[in-house]
């Protein structure tokens, strides 16, 4: 209780300074360039890789085919975006998140870009929209139209967003209270936003012109133990476990491919698998992830962006979850893609058939321990799926 009153106070004052920075930087008036649109993304990894399909279909559409459209994007992802996406925007505009939030010199300088490039229009694309992130650029950009979501349900963000940020916007897009899987909540917002059908049914990344120049067995299977968050980290002994039935059962050969600072993982598995693991961790860019796991017999992960990857270039995979956001992010809707596969705790695994209950309970969060997950599960998985 006294942390969060801890965060909520500290938050509001970085909502006043960034009052003060909107201020400061308008005393400057700029011309606002006709034809110029900025898009606002500021999510994590695998949320991009739910959206950019539909990044195509606005620069082609009617309404904005004409416009010179700006991508203002989580650095998070910038090698992805630039690798797949650079012939379909005009510009990238990169935000580091944390500093973002906590740098006063930094968000002066990124706010002031953006105001000074004078855009007719903006767009902030993400369902959970963001008072300290996403509302404080669209309010920045001084643009004659602002667009946004409704925004997301959970109350504890509504009330706020009503009080803060509410009326930043000159457009609403409507958002069903539905619980739709990410894909297809951005399928609603740009159906509503371009006013027309979208015949886009599933997520695709296309690996052709991707090169993965290091070497890779015939047949291999990518582990993916790390995650953004401890409490979605499946215990590394667990996927040990798994890792020596791939290789007793299977002789199958391993790979992983983690960020840098997750590397204790892959040596913890590499220790007790010797030459039956291949590690790639740090060495591997987004795009060479993507390369990477379309070859793969399967992928085994927690919830991570690395499923989202899987399902865009059609591998199988096996995604070990608590369940928060059940129903949003997980499990895929088998009309998005039918080659996913969920193991949660047995609280969520004995309910599994009840659909609306599980989205009821687990649709903001879940207090259950991944851990709970038994390997043996999983392995019983592994031999339907392989």
């Amino acid at each position: 209780m006294i942390v969060a009153m801890f965060l909520n106070i500290r938050n509001f004052f970085k909502y006043l300074t960034l009052q003060f920075i909107d201020f400061i930087i308008k005393r400057k008036r700029v011309d606002r360039v006709p034809g110029t649109l900025l898009l606002i993304r500021l999510d994590a990894i695998g949320d991009y890789v739910l959206f950019r399909n539909f990044l195509k279909i606005l620069s082609e559409s009617e309404q904005y085919k004409n416009y010179y459209v700006t991508l203002c994007g989580n650095i998070a992802w910038k090698e992805l975006a630039e690798a797949l996406d650079k012939n379909t925007v005009y510009e990238f505009i990169w935000i580091d998140r944390n500093l973002f939030l906590n740098n006063l010199s930094y968000k002066y300088r990124i706010l002031k870009q953006i105001y000074s490039q004078g855009f007719e229009k903006v767009v902030d694309t993400i369902h959970s929209r963001e008072i300290l992130f996403g509302d404080a650029i669209v309010k920045s950009s001084n643009a004659i139209e602002k667009i946004g979501s409704e925004g997301s349900i959970e109350q504890y963000a509504k009330w706020k967003r009503k009080i803060f940020s509410d009326r930043i916007h000159t457009k609403y897009i409507p958002a069903s209270e539905e619980n739709l899987f990410e894909f297809f909540r951005n399928k609603e917002f740009f159906e509503r936003l371009l006013e027309s059908s979208l015949n886009i049914n599933r997520t695709s990344i296309d690996i052709s012109k991707i090169v993965f120049d290091k070497y890779l067995p015939e047949k291999y299977v990518v582990l993916f133990p790390g995650a953004g968050e401890i409490k979605r980290r499946w215990d590394i002994k667990n996927f040990i476990r798994v890792a020596e039935f791939l290789v007793s059962e299977y002789s199958m050969k391993l790979v992983v491919a983690l960020s840098t600072k997750e590397k204790p993982l892959a040596q913890e598995i590499k220790s007790t698998l010797k030459e039956n693991i291949i590690d790639y961790t740090g060495v591997t860019s987004l795009s060479q992830l993507a390369k990477l796991l379309s070859g793969a017999e399967l992928l085994i992960s927690n919830d991570t962006s690395a499923v989202h990857f899987a399902a865009a270039v059609g591998t199988p995979f096996i995604c070990i979850s608590s369940g928060k956001h059940f129903g949003r992010f997980h499990p895929y809707p088998k009309a998005l893609f039918d080659k996913g596969h969920y193991i949660y705790p047995p609280e969520i695994m004995d309910q599994i058939d009840n659909v609306d209950f599980l989205e009821q309970r687990y649709r903001f969060n879940s207090g259950l321990d991944i851990n709970s997950v038994d390997p043996e599960k999983v392995n019983e998985l592994i031999t339907r799926i392989l």
